[in-house]
């Protein structure tokens, strides 16, 4: 296995603002997801380490995401960090395919931590909800996904957002998806481009 000064080169290698085909994802040597953060530009992202479930993905200026089953969880590097998001056992969204088939409540209490500012221990309460199929230009091609909108209620705060993720019809994985990282805080787009094979 090769060490992340590797993975760290490969995400410097200036990708972002190039248009990505599917040659050059096949022939990186790790997962990677596409990025784009607020207002930003897509960059590419490319998967530094798998801990279980948790992925850990570096960017070329050496910012970190990390996902579990799709959902952004942590944050690293940014101007706004997610530090921490809780009850990630009891987290949906890794199954609902199977929750729509058996018509089962896809509701989830969470709560999160930001930095700077040391704001912490906010609850949140969401409900997602299935919006059918989609198409998504994935590389350039379109593809047929399933769409299911997340609303995500903090009462302190009296806020409410909406994520929106985009599942694979076959495994349920999420494939794209935009998600806050908290009120007030950037909109996060994520494309899995690359999946990581465990």
């Amino acid at each position: 296995m090769q060490d992340i000064s590797d993975t760290l080169r490969v995400a410097a290698l200036g990708y972002n603002d190039v248009p990505l085909t599917r040659q050059q994802i096949t022939a990186l040597p790790y997962a990677a997801i596409q990025l784009k953060w607020g207002h930003g530009p897509r960059v590419l992202s490319v998967l530094a380490l798998a801990e279980g479930d948790k992925l850990k993905w570096v960017t070329q200026d050496k910012k970190m995401l990390v996902t579990q089953h799709g959902r952004l969880i942590k944050t690293l590097g940014f101007e706004q960090n997610l530090v921490y998001t809780g009850n990630l056992a009891a987290d949906p969204l890794p199954h609902l395919l199977t929750l729509l088939q058996q018509r089962q409540d896809m509701r989830w209490a969470s709560e999160q931590d930001w930095q700077p500012g040391y704001i912490s221990g906010y609850a949140s309460l969401s409900r997602f909800e299935y919006q059918g199929e989609e198409s998504q230009n994935i590389l350039g091609q379109p593809v047929t996904l399933i769409k299911f909108t997340e609303q995500v209620r903090y009462a302190k705060f009296d806020r409410q957002l909406q994520n929106t993720f985009w599942l694979s019809p076959d495994s349920g994985e999420v494939i794209k998806s935009r998600q806050f990282i908290g009120p007030g805080l950037p909109e996060v787009e994520i494309t899995l481009i690359k999946p990581y094979q465990s």
